[in-house]
């Protein structure tokens, strides 16, 4: 997560969005510009009177320009905030992993990094430049950025009490629903507001001078756990590949689902009593290309093509389709045509995956 770039940009896109600028708003928050006082004042080169540690988070930064100096403080801040989530992004991707066969795999679906973006743009909104002080004789500027602790944390709590309420809802729906897609959804949802609460909660550690958040009701481990085994027991995906190399197809495909967190019941021709839910069939083909030689020795060029539909098996629709071409060369025919079977795995087994993971868990809010 690039949290310098939140940090400069962050909360000066809220500001532009009420329209005031931020020479209008030091002049309306009646902030204060000391250039060339006799002395530096007391934040220069450690805590503030004005700003006090139990009231305040505070950040210093400094360079040969105002703006820069600015940014640097505002990214002073940013990295209070940036140790602590990176110190739980452990403990979420732990909370996040799907065991598939043996194997663990991170389930792409939930986004850590994007729910860490969000809570700490969010958190960044409460920043503020107090004060700028130019040093004339060294030509550097510095300046003082401050978050009111007791504003800051009550915007948090306010997200935390929405977030716990929208959770309410969404295991309320688990618990009345008898469609599973909806049921998987609704868990689904659920942990990733769990995994943004989490986050807010994080940082609102470190904005209350006591170090104490807010604890969740329901557990984000349990409720990745509910989704997994609710997959687990009751979806049923079947994957069929014909052509060359079906076996390598075939299992680059199971594996793209495991890390979407999807099980596969079968990697083969259905037996007489499975009932997939969801059916991926298709082709990957193979075909040598002859081309005019580049160079002193004869380069190999092998096509490939791949055709894919996804059936929902309830509905008898197809649900989605993967269309996938390219080319691959090498000195030799068989490294061209190993070349081309490993673009083909990537490229078939992450559209297949994506796919059915947006039919599944529904497609992301954009």
């Amino acid at each position: 997560m690039d949290i310098d770039r939140i940090s400069r940009h962050g909360s000066r896109r809220g500001l532009r969005a009420l329209g005031i600028g931020v020479a209008g708003l030091s002049v309306f928050l009646g902030w204060a510009d000391l250039v060339g006082a006799a002395s530096p004042p007391d934040w220069v080169n450690g805590s503030s009177k004005k700003y006090p540690a139990a009231m305040y988070l505070t950040g210093v930064g400094y360079a040969d320009t105002r703006q820069a100096a600015e940014d640097r403080a505002y990214a002073a801040i940013s990295k209070i905030f940036a140790a602590e989530i990176n110190s739980k992004t452990q403990e979420w991707e732990k909370y996040l992993q799907s065991d598939a066969k043996g194997r663990t795999e991170d389930s792409r679906q939930i986004n850590i990094e994007q729910a860490t973006e969000v809570s700490t743009k969010k958190v960044l909104e409460n920043v503020t430049i107090a004060e700028t002080w130019l040093d004339e004789s060294k030509a550097v500027y510095y300046a003082l950025a401050v978050m009111d602790r007791q504003h800051a944390a009550s915007a948090l709590r306010d997200r935390i009490t929405s977030l716990d309420l929208k959770v309410e809802e969404l295991l309320k729906q688990t618990r009345q629903s008898e469609n599973k897609l909806q049921t998987v959804r609704a868990l689904h949802s659920a942990v990733e507001n769990l995994l943004l609460r989490d986050a807010y909660n994080t940082e609102l550690r470190v904005v209350n001078p006591t170090g104490r958040g807010s604890e969740a009701v329901v557990s984000l481990a349990v409720i990745s756990q509910d989704l997994r085994q609710f997959l687990a027991k009751n979806f049923k995906i079947m994957v069929e590949v014909d052509g060359p190399h079906n076996d390598r197809i075939r299992a680059a495909i199971v594996e793209g689902l495991n890390r979407q967190g999807l099980p596969v019941a079968s990697a083969g021709v259905a037996a007489p009593d499975l009932h997939p839910d969801l059916v991926v069939k298709g082709a990957v083909t193979f075909e040598s290309v002859e081309m005019p030689a580049s160079g002193p020795q004869p380069t190999h060029f092998v096509r490939w093509s791949a055709a894919f539909d996804l059936t929902d098996e309830a509905s008898r629709q197809v649900i989605g389709s993967v269309a996938r071409r390219g080319r691959e060369g090498h000195l030799t025919a068989s490294e061209a045509e190993a070349r081309a079977l490993r673009t083909a795995e990537q490229e078939v087994a992450d559209e297949v995956g994506r796919q059915i993971a947006e039919f599944i868990y529904g497609k992301e809010e954009k």
